[in-house]
């Protein structure tokens, strides 16, 4: 099973030593998303690919993921990392509800992207419209956690039924809708625990779970979605 690795830091030269870890570990890519105490401005971000992908020998996905780190890509930024070697993929911050909208942004992305740089989705209750819309991939959430509901919704795109993808990801909206109010992290992390896959607390402090009355709530939805 290939594993990419977050290698995310304040610092360039945390970055590339998290890097040069994850490599000697024998990942198959790293995942970088732009971070930084202060707000960083276009050419520090280039800057930061630039020298963490001269380091690497593996492919290396573009996180772009402006509710976490407050930096927000323009697309002669995502063409500019494209052309720099090993970026293999942009994971992108979801894509517009209409699907003939996500449609075209998605061209426009293609465009300005080399053949060999592949677009992924993110924002789970996204993507169903993303695969549609002709994304390569869905950088999921719950698919670490829950795969069997990711890989219906991707075959079912993959074989060209919008319908059912679109579909699949709509019985899914109470899930969808604590991701919304709570944040995915926390509820696929109270989902792990209360499938038994992980201890409780399992989140890195400081990050705290979530109340016993939120508990409940996904308690519901893991019964009423018959998640497993």
């Amino acid at each position: 099973m290939p594993v990419v690795a977050g290698v995310g830091a304040l610092a360039t030269r945390d970055v590339l030593r998290h890097a040069e870890d994850a490599q000697r570990a024998g990942v198959a890519g790293v995942l970088l998303a732009p971070m930084s105490y202060q707000p960083l401005m276009h050419d520090d971000v280039l800057g930061l690919y630039r020298d963490v992908t001269a380091e690497l020998s593996v492919p290396l996905v573009v996180y772009d993921n402006p509710g976490t780190t407050h930096f927000t890509f323009t697309d002669e930024l995502y063409a500019q990392v494209a052309g720099l070697p090993r970026v293999a993929s942009i994971k992108i911050p979801g894509v517009p509800a209409d699907g003939a909208a996500a449609a075209r942004r998605i061209q426009t992305l293609r465009k300005l992207l080399p053949a060999h740089v592949t677009v992924g989705v993110s924002g789970d209750a996204f993507a169903a419209t993303g695969l549609n819309a002709d994304c390569d991939a869905w950088y999921s959430v719950v698919g670490g956690t829950l795969p069997e509901p990711a890989l219906r919704i991707t075959r079912a795109a993959r074989a060209g039924d919008a319908a059912a993808a679109a579909e699949l990801s709509a019985q899914l909206q109470p899930l969808w809708d604590l991701f919304a109010r709570h944040g995915s992290l926390r509820v696929v992390a109270d989902i792990a625990e209360q499938l038994g896959l992980a201890g409780h607390p399992c989140l890195p402090m400081p990050i705290l779970g979530l109340r016993d009355e939120d508990r409940a709530r996904v308690r519901h939805v893991i019964e009423q979605l018959d998640l497993r």
